[in-house]
């Protein structure tokens, strides 16, 4: 479905442009998730926090930082705080309590609001909830090696749980269906799942050959898009011949190099954006050798990074 040639920014604007068509899911996860998995980890955790800090009025920000100190006591200091799935706990964190300053209800289970693909009709697969139920907890306990080795090693185990438990949605062994939304989160879950163990190697102070698992099944992907498409094609063309310049140029750039007309140009360009977002994971590790990435351990201040000095 996809085409080589077409730049990710390309499928993103023309996926805009459909969807005033045919309100279908945004493919695209938080970029918090991926840019805190990134290979910046800690320099992006850090303009995070400043971020969040900022937005927050004096008297938000002092509770915020009291909620901080209650958890963390006042050193402020996360162990491997700086990096992985640490940093992305405490980006979580930051989120939840800036929420909570404001005078806003934020959930204390379940998937964590914004973090994965929404689903049109709620859905989310097992992958969701553990990774969300691992993110919450890791601030309580990240300063205790002990308890951080058995957790991580138990929500690992959970996540290969999770996988196993999709093959109720397969048709036979080896083809599984899944709908655009699903498959999407269920791709973040498996990426999770090598940040995991990643850290389980950080801690262990040990090394690994491989850390993101592969997939063996074929994955046929139903899109589930809030319209009949072939009924608003027609639609979705007209609008395009009326758009600007850069907006045409995007739909010749993308278009088949071979010449193929799909049944419908709307899901084509829905389908466009789902396979650069199914990607996106690849791109966040970064390209670097697992060693160096297990190697990466940095402590995060959160005393010396505050905006307002914690009372001692």
């Amino acid at each position: 479905m996809g085409n080589m040639q077409c730049p990710a920014e390309d499928a993103a604007h023309l996926a805009s442009v459909a969807r005033d068509i045919c309100l279908f899911p945004n493919y695209n996860p938080s970029p918090l998730l991926l840019n805190v998995l990134s290979v910046d980890y800690s320099l992006l955790l850090r303009n995070h926090y400043t971020a969040v800090q900022s937005s927050l009025t004096p008297k938000q920000l002092e509770d915020f930082t009291l909620d901080l100190r209650t958890t963390f006591g006042r050193e402020g200091k996360v162990t491997l705080g700086g990096v992985g799935v640490v940093a992305l706990s405490l980006a979580v964190l930051f989120d939840t309590l800036a929420r909570r300053a404001r005078g806003e209800w934020v959930p204390d289970s379940g998937p964590i609001p914004g973090l994965f693909v929404q689903n049109m009709r709620g859905y989310y697969p097992p992958h969701v909830y553990t990774v969300s139920e691992y993110l919450r907890l890791v601030p309580y306990i990240a300063n205790n090696p002990t308890r951080m080795r058995k957790e991580t090693g138990r929500y690992l185990k959970q996540l290969k749980t999770d996988d196993r438990s999709l093959d109720k949605l397969g048709e036979n062994k080896t083809l599984l269906m899944m709908e655009d939304t699903t498959a999407l989160n269920v791709n973040l879950g498996k990426f999770f799942a090598g940040c995991l163990k990643l850290h389980l190697h950080r801690i262990k102070n040990t090394t690994a050959n491989r850390y993101f698992s592969s997939e063996t099944r074929e994955i046929r992907i139903v899109l589930n898009l809030n319209c009949d498409p072939e009924t608003v094609d027609n639609d979705f063309l007209a609008k395009l011949q009326k758009s600007v310049i850069r907006t045409r140029e995007a739909f010749d750039r993308c278009k088949p190099k071979s010449g193929y007309s799909p049944k419908s140009w709307l899901v084509y360009v829905a389908g466009l954006e789902l396979i650069d977002a199914m990607f996106l994971p690849l791109h966040a590790a970064g390209g670097r050798s697992t060693d160096s990435l297990i190697a990466e351990r940095e402590d995060f201040d959160l005393k010396a990074n505050a905006l307002r000095k914690w009372v001692e």
